[in-house]
């Protein structure tokens, strides 16, 4: 499993801002270093790359740096079918002569307006009755054209985000338990993996001894193959878990669930009274049945089961990275503001590891919420907020930048009008108000000029290029 610096880079989707966000930011990066107490704590975002101004209809963005779209939610593809919304995760593959592959989810519930309870497509369906999946676009950055696309993994349920692998694959997670109790074929709630190179809806196969709960990301070690995956149910609690494959590189060949613990401490609470730059002694608790009978009816099924072992609870956990021997990864909802955390996990040894938290958002206004995750080489990190924006009458969501000094910086922010009558209707009845959609799914070309990113609903991709060195100093 052994894979070299360029490698590395290239599988985890971040590689190479270089040392463009890093110098930006006064130098040394964030996800392997310890920011000062209270440097940066408390303090407004700031312009990182200069005042933002509408570069399009979709997004603000500092002077000197622009955008394209392609992939907009009901547009025709190459296979025939309707492109889907709900843009979500994603990873970038070099895919040769100046071009990328994409592959995309789409986080389709029948919680979504226009949902409909059936697959996106007639081919190869999970679960002909579920509405989401993933699809694959092959894009030329010079020209700037879309080559093609079209549907590859199809009949799964609320794919949020997940992880490219190592060897060539995405991992895309299932953000519900749902199951023929809510009226679908299938149980949901788990991972599946879908090939860079597949041309038409693969096989599906749920990998299940990774875990059915309520998925959000999964990232690996390229130097182990071990998989760590984030949970967002909430209630009662989330856990941060890994998976030991039995054959690494081959998940479906089945293998070992753990869930994180603090040693010492059993039960720890991470939601709240914490403590910016403190670091937690860990080790790993092994869950006794990841594919649990009841998981339908109790999502947190998985969960509990790690909390009796002394598994220690988070809140809310979302995106997640693997960069620089470590994974950093944000709790959307905790803090005690309820505004989100960073946390970082870096492996000691092979059952034990370090906790800490980077970064805890004191007011929304500072970072509200951050879902999206992504660190460049550099160590740099990159926050997308799923604030206020999708549910709050003139609400925003922005890219922001965890600076090496502990605040943040804007990058981003997202412009187009998100009516909030159409996305809930009990809630806003005519007229309704406007607000923002979160981004989701941002993800560098290996050589840092280019970030793909989505603007979620209705759904459209960006591709953000720019003086990405240039920067505050």
């Amino acid at each position: 499993m052994a894979l070299n610096r360029r490698d590395v880079l290239a599988v985890t989707g971040l590689g190479l801002v270089g040392g463009g966000l890093g110098g930006a930011f006064l130098g040394a990066g964030t996800a392997g270093a310890t920011p000062p107490q209270g440097s940066g704590y408390g303090r407004p975002a700031i312009d990182g790359y200069g005042p933002l101004a509408p570069a399009g209809k979709e997004l603000a963005l500092p002077a000197g740096f622009t955008y394209r779209t392609f992939g907009a939610a009901g547009t025709r593809m190459s296979d025939g079918l309707v492109t889907p919304g709900c843009h979500d995760g994603q990873a970038v593959f070099d895919a040769g002569r100046g071009r990328v592959r994409l592959i995309r989810n789409h986080e389709i519930d029948l919680d979504i307006p226009g949902a409909r309870q059936r697959a996106l497509g007639p081919r190869n369906a999970y679960d002909r009755a579920a509405p989401a999946g993933c699809t694959s676009s092959l894009y030329d950055i010079g020209s700037g054209k879309l080559l093609e696309s079209f549907l590859v993994l199809n009949g799964t349920l609320s794919n949020c985000s997940g992880a490219p692998t190592p060897w060539g694959s995405w991992l895309s997670c299932e953000e519900t338990t749902d199951g023929v109790g809510a009226g679908f074929e299938q149980p949901h709630g788990y991972v599946f993996e879908v090939p860079a190179d597949a041309r038409s809806p693969v096989t599906p196969v749920p990998l299940k001894a990774m875990g059915r709960f309520e998925h959000e990301t999964a990232p690996i070690d390229p130097r182990t193959g071990i998989v760590y995956m984030t949970e967002d149910n909430g209630d009662p609690g989330d856990g941060f878990y890994r998976f030991l494959p039995n054959r690494p590189g081959h998940l479906a060949a089945g293998g070992r669930l753990q869930m994180l613990a603090v040693t010492g401490d059993p039960q720890y609470d991470t939601a709240t009274g914490q403590r910016v730059g403190e670091v937690l002694d860990t080790h790993w608790v092994d869950i006794d049945e990841p594919d649990p009978s009841d998981a339908e009816d109790n999502p947190g099924a998985v969960y509990s089961q790690g909390r009796a072992k002394g598994g220690c609870r988070f809140l809310g956990l979302e995106g997640s990275a693997w960069a620089n021997g470590g994974v950093t990864f944000v709790a959307s909802e905790a803090g005690d503001g309820e505004n989100g955390q960073v946390w970082r996990y870096t492996p000691t040894g092979h059952d034990t590891g370090t906790l800490q938290l980077l970064f805890e958002s004191p007011n929304p206004r500072t970072l509200n919420q951050p879902d999206t995750v992504a660190v460049a080489p550099d160590g740099t990190i990159l926050l997308a907020e799923d604030g206020d924006g999708e549910d709050a009458d003139g609400g925003d969501n922005w890219l922001r930048v965890l600076t090496p000094t502990g605040g943040i910086a804007n990058l981003a922010r997202v412009i187009a009008p998100l009516d909030l009558h159409y996305w809930d209707p009990e809630d806003f009845p005519r007229p309704g108000p406007t607000g923002a959609s979160e981004l989701a799914g941002a993800a560098f070309t290996a050589d840092g000029r280019y970030l793909f990113i989505n603007v979620q609903y209705p759904g459209v991709t960006c591709v953000i290029t720019g003086p990405w060195q240039r920067g505050r100093h």
